[in-house]
């Protein structure tokens, strides 16, 4: 039964495909790219490239990441330059997709609240978990979860900094 088991997690391990990846400046930063499959797994703002892959091994759950900093290049100038929507392969817990689905619903130059997005999800109690779930997105800018603020408008928080946060909103018409 042992070795069943086994050789099922390694045939599932072996079909998993090969993540790609590669960074690029951006109008916000330094921004990396995981895609696999022409799909967008990961869009991220890190310090460096060293920390792109450990969140990248880490968010996806993989060791099989191949550089591919062309494609990224022309992924990453595509989305910020011409506004490119690509094709997203996202990977949640069914309260986390519906979270990031809420989160594309807030169009560009307008804000919302974590509580506001807890009661459209059906959930006005769970704004703590909301805000877990928005701080797991794993596509910065791509489901803009920069849009979401503190209750008393404050900025809150931001996996990649306040810095970034701010020229996002900005970038949109937000006034900060």
């Amino acid at each position: 039964m042992k070795y069943k088991l086994f050789t099922i997690l390694y045939i599932l391990k072996m079909n998993q495909n090969t993540i790609f990846y590669g960074s690029s400046e951006s109008p916000f930063g330094f921004c990396s790219i995981a895609f696999s499959n022409s799909k967008v797994c990961s869009l991220i703002f890190p310090e460096n490239e060293e920390e792109a892959q450990k969140d990248f091994r880490r968010r996806l759950n993989t060791d099989k990441l191949e550089k591919n900093e062309a494609e990224a290049i022309r992924i990453i100038t595509a989305i910020f330059q011409y506004s490119y929507r690509p094709e997203l392969d996202l990977h949640g817990t069914p309260f986390q997709m519906s979270i990031w689905e809420a989160l594309q619903q807030i169009p560009a130059g307008k804000t919302s609240t974590y509580s506001e997005i807890a009661a459209a999800i059906g959930r006005p109690k769970a704004v703590r978990a909301v805000g877990t779930a928005i701080g797991a997105n794993p596509v910065a800018y791509l489901i803009p979860c920069h849009r979401i603020l503190r209750s008393d408008g404050g900025m809150g928080g931001y996996r990649w900094g306040l810095a970034i946060k701010k020229k996002l909103l900005e970038a949109e018409g937000v006034k900060m």
